[in-house]
């Protein structure tokens, strides 16, 4: 596989106070052409699992607009972006810490840079040790999901269970064990609980009649002040 790559010059300008700034980011000589070779070459034969060519995410197009977003191949079994170009260009490092700041890994590989797998694997782990290093002090949030059982008696509980993800250089984050371990500790849930959920149905159900006929959805008073489904209105 061809891969694309394009060299930067930063500029450094100083203030009559001393401080130094940069001033731009600017691009020097036409795009270079880099060859891994394909499918099964030695970028993927180090990181593993399967990729995409070209990955452009939104929070990147955001910051850096359609055309500096994209990122040269994403490898979603490993949650590492892969580029080739300068590593130390302001691009790349806008990119590692966005990257960073959503979970994801980030690998530049620098122009000319040796397609020997030992080579590769050590620029790979040190791009891994780069992330863990940002982990430890911003850690990601574990994302948590909420869900209903029904057990044999037909009593309803409710469970939260850790949701399962990849970790930044493979493996998961939580696990089905976990999960069954977390099931079989749910709580059997009261009469009032058990009365707000079928409450919640209902209101689910009228709101989507109302959105498929364009009826009004009707939520009418039950007693001065309060209203049959729990819907909350904005006052401005």
């Amino acid at each position: 596989m061809e891969m694309e790559r394009q060299r930067y010059e930063t500029r450094l300008s100083t203030d009559e106070r001393g401080n130094v700034r940069e001033i731009s980011d600017k691009r020097v000589g036409p795009p270079e052409k880099f060859e891994f070779g394909g499918a099964n070459d030695s970028m993927s034969r180090v990181i593993g699992g399967g990729y995409i060519s070209v990955w452009s995410p939104d929070f990147l197009q955001t910051e850096l607009g359609h055309k500096e977003a994209r990122c040269d191949r994403f490898y979603f079994d490993r949650r590492v972006a892969v580029d080739i170009g300068d590593p130390e260009s302001k691009i790349s490092r806008v990119k590692r810490k966005l990257l960073f700041k959503h979970g994801f890994g980030y690998l530049c590989i620098p122009a000319n840079f040796s397609t020997d797998e030992d080579k590769l694997l050590q620029l790979y782990q040190g791009a891994l040790e780069e992330y863990y290093a940002y982990e430890k002090i911003h850690p990601r949030p574990v994302a948590l999901q909420e869900t209903l059982l029904m057990d044999e008696k037909g009593q309803v509980r409710r469970a939260t269970v850790t949701a399962i993800d990849i970790k930044v250089g493979g493996g998961t984050i939580g696990s089905v064990e976990q999960q069954k371990r977390e099931l079989a500790a749910a709580k059997k849930m009261g009469k009032g609980e058990l009365r707000q959920v079928k409450l919640r149905a209902k209101m689910h159900r009228k709101l989507r009649i109302s959105l498929q006929t364009g009826k009004p959805f009707r939520n009418p008073f039950v007693s001065p002040g309060k209203r049959l489904y729990p819907v909350e209105y904005a006052t401005s």
